[in-house]
């Protein structure tokens, strides 16, 4: 579809100001204010982020298509400055070098090429049953109550403990590393006083250091696992443990926001959760719908190399851009009706949303994550197949940059139709 918007308005450079992403209504339902944004200035200074915001598709776009001009080089960065309390903890810990996020060209080419083939088609399908029983399992745990927090007790838990069993971790760390997780998360994307800093520095170095413990351990004792697969490449100790404590953040992150996500939106719509019911084949062509409309990772940035021109604004070297997939995805110039939820929508087109990136950084786990979203819907489907929201719940966004989740979402049913799959 050809984008069509007016000139970009002169009367409303106050959006920088008005962009508060981490705090309610903005956190709730961000999407109005994206497509304003894309209507009177589609880039826009903000000075909580110290960067430029862009927001229509096709500018999106052309950004990731130019990695020579916009590097990912300050991806990781975090969006406020760290104390030196925080460079002290962190100095504790390994050196923070290239991650698969932002890194470019022949290096970003190098440290993922290890990973490509332990996230192939082949080692994934043959991790669907482990999947489908870890799923089912979650659901006996709490089917005879009748409700339950469908997050906290299958969408988080399911996702974590599969990429888990793929690094050889025993579950009894979970709890241990869901928290090094959410505090990595909060010490790159969120706003944080000076001692949640601090200690968001100190659970990164532990989880530096537990990662650090596995891979020598495989080296004495390899596997069929992940990190025993990995550690025969070329990266270096640093390399192995910042991309490898990456991949469980965000390996099981995205996955059970993707899941909470779809979740939310299909049971707010009882005649979608029915249809997905009725036809399992629609889930896989429904949840890249649901990616569309409601993205677990809203934005990524880039970096100028030199001075460029984007969305009719001249920026020098140097610039950050923090690129909003969330509101690429809702743009009205690029989908018809683009803030209703069509669950059909892709299914006679490929998927041309930017949930999980584009290009040579499109996410290395996609593929895991679909498939997990997949075995998830199906399984609830068929075991709790009059699934619902409970009433009268609030529902509350994490505010975070890099991860767009609900905090809880409780869920109730009355009689399960099944026992298992």
């Amino acid at each position: 579809m050809t984008a069509h918007y007016p000139t970009q308005s002169k009367k409303c450079p106050h959006l920088g100001v008005e962009f508060q992403p981490f705090v309610k209504p903005q956190l709730d339902n961000p999407y109005a204010f994206y497509q304003r944004a894309q209507q009177e200035e589609p880039i826009f200074f903000s000075p909580l982020l110290n960067g430029y915001v862009l927001t229509r598709y096709d500018d999106i776009i052309a950004v990731l298509k130019d990695p020579n001009r916009f590097s990912s080089a300050d991806t990781l960065s975090p969006i406020v400055e760290f104390t030196p309390q925080v460079f002290e903890v962190l100095r504790q810990g390994f050196p923070l070098v290239r991650d698969l996020v932002d890194s470019d060209g022949e290096e970003h080419k190098r440290l993922r090429a290890p990973f490509m083939k332990v996230f192939a088609p082949e080692r994934l399908e043959a991790m669907e049953d482990s999947i489908r029983a870890i799923a089912n399992r979650l659901i006996d745990d709490f089917i005879d109550n009748r409700n339950a927090d469908i997050i906290a007790q299958f969408a988080y838990p399911l996702a974590l403990e599969a990429i888990l069993t793929m690094y050889g971790i025993p579950l009894d760390r979970m709890a241990e590393i869901k928290k090094w997780c959410y505090d990595m998360n909060a010490l790159i994307s969120s706003p944080l006083t000076p001692d949640e800093q601090v200690e968001c520095a100190r659970s990164m170095v532990s989880m530096q250091y537990f990662v650090a413990g596995l891979i020598e351990e495989r080296r004495q004792t390899p596997g069929d696992d992940l990190i025993s697969h990995v550690i025969t490449s070329n990266l270096t100790m640093p390399e192995l443990v910042r991309i490898l404590t990456g991949l469980i953040q965000a390996g099981h992150k995205t996955t059970s926001h993707l899941i909470g996500n779809a979740l939310k939106h299909l049971l707010e719509r009882p005649q979608l959760w029915q249809a997905l019911g009725d036809r399992p084949s629609m889930i896989p062509v429904a949840l890249e719908e649901i990616l569309r409309y409601e993205a677990p990772v809203p934005a990524m940035s880039r970096t100028t190399t030199q001075e460029v021109e984007i969305a009719g604004m001249q920026l020098p070297k140097g610039t950050r851009l923090f690129l909003m997939y969330a509101a690429a995805n809702r743009d009205p110039a690029k989908y018809s009706e683009s803030d209703r939820l069509e669950i059909e929508r892709f299914q006679h087109t490929t998927p041309n949303h930017l949930a999980f990136g584009y290009g040579v950084h499109r996410c290395i786990g996609s593929n895991l994550a679909l498939r997990e979203g997949r075995i998830a819907l199906e399984t609830l489907s068929q075991r709790l197949a009059n699934l619902r929201l409970q009433p009268n719940q609030e529902f509350n966004y994490i505010p975070t940059m890099v991860f767009r989740g609900l905090t809880n979402l409780y869920v109730e049913w009355d009689l399960p139709t099944i026992n298992s799959l």
